[in-house]
């Protein structure tokens, strides 16, 4: 049937202008999934609730693609292992590390790692056992060193001297950092800025997969400050503290600061291959992951690849269907009546231009 424009009132005719949004609220509302995903170019529909781009508390159950259990995961490297709390959990070499968040989007995994190396002594000052993760290894997982972390030592009186390198690549110029600490009896306090109990400095390179260290007594600043405390050295997040600070506005004592380390959120950047975008497009292997909203492009760190929705889509990538659209458009100038067939799942839209 035709449709019939006229003049009319101003009022009326700023009450006919607003029919395209109620038209539009009133499509979101009827239609079903399907027929909004076949409407048309330059139609894309946000999902009903969007998806996380971190996600948080991380359970063997909720835990992102392409990491998963067994059988679930992209490839071996990402699979996870299940806590007594079914929290999802990271292997590597001998250690678990509980997985504190994933970003699908980043590139990047959280997870919570003890120190590295730590010395205690106990109040007469005799060293005890010496703990720690030890050198790590990434060779064989999916996995590097981000350089979103930080180098840390507290305690009193150690030097650290630190190693990462990535022979896999032909790298084999491994690049060092280090990092000392120093006590004063007349200073009961830790400042990381003047190297007092605590010190920290930047990562040294970006994509490394390999990290040893040597955690060594300064011998001649053996002044007895270390009695009852713990020196420990840790990869943590650059936006992290290495301590809270006072309590109720009173500063804690030194030594009540050099308690045993716990646990620190560490990041690691992965990546689905280790090649290039480039390199795996001459074997075919650039889109062997991604689902086809999504490309293929190469990791920020420099280590290898991952995929990325397309422009105007968001989700997960290595999902199929995982990529949802974001925005709504509507090209018709204006928009009279819809006639929408649940069936067909197609839309009749008739127009009249104003004159």
């Amino acid at each position: 049937m035709p449709c019939h424009c006229r003049r009319e009132s101003r009022s009326a005719m700023s009450a006919w202008r607003l029919r395209p949004l109620v038209l539009l609220l009133f499509l979101l509302s009827v239609l079903p999934r399907a027929a909004l995903s076949q409407i048309g170019r330059g139609l894309a529909l946000p999902p009903s609730s969007p998806p996380s781009r971190v996600a948080r508390s991380i359970t063997c159950d909720s835990i992102q693609h392409p990491f998963g259990v067994k059988g679930k995961a992209l490839h071996q490297g990402f699979e996870v292992t299940c806590g007594r709390n079914n929290e999802a959990m990271l292997q590597i070499d001998k250690h678990s590390y509980k997985i504190h968040d994933v970003s699908v989007e980043g590139g990047f995994v959280i997870i919570l790692a003890g120190p590295i190396h730590q010395v205690c002594y106990d109040r007469k000052g005799k060293q005890m056992k010496a703990t720690g993760i030890g050198n790590i290894s990434l060779e064989q997982t999916p996995f590097s060193f981000s350089n979103r972390n930080k180098l840390v030592v507290t305690g009193c009186n150690y030097r650290l001297v630190a190693n990462f390198g990535n022979s896999s690549a032909g790298d084999n110029h491994p690049k060092s950092t280090s990092c000392s600490t120093w006590c004063d009896k007349s200073y009961d306090t830790m400042d990381c800025r003047l190297n007092l109990a605590c010190c920290q400095v930047p990562m040294p390179m970006d994509a490394a997969r390999e990290f040893t260290l040597d955690f060594d007594k300064i011998e001649e600043q053996d002044m007895g400050e270390e009695n009852g405390t713990c020196s420990a050295a840790f990869l943590l997040a650059q936006d992290k503290k290495v301590f809270r600070g006072a309590r109720g506005g009173v500063q804690r004592p030194l030594k009540d600061m050099l308690l045993p380390a716990g646990d620190h959120r560490m990041i690691l950047d992965w990546a689905v291959g280790r090649s290039t975008c480039h390199q795996a497009s001459i074997h075919n292997l650039a889109t062997r992951y991604c689902n086809n909203m999504s490309r293929c492009i190469d990791a920020p760190s420099g280590a290898g690849h991952l995929c990325k929705c397309h422009a105007g889509y968001d989700g997960n990538p290595y999902v199929a269907d995982g990529c949802v659209g974001k925005y709504f458009f509507i090209h018709q100038r204006d928009i009279i009546s819809p006639a929408v067939s649940h069936e067909s799942t197609q839309i009749h839209l008739r127009s009249c231009n104003i004159t």
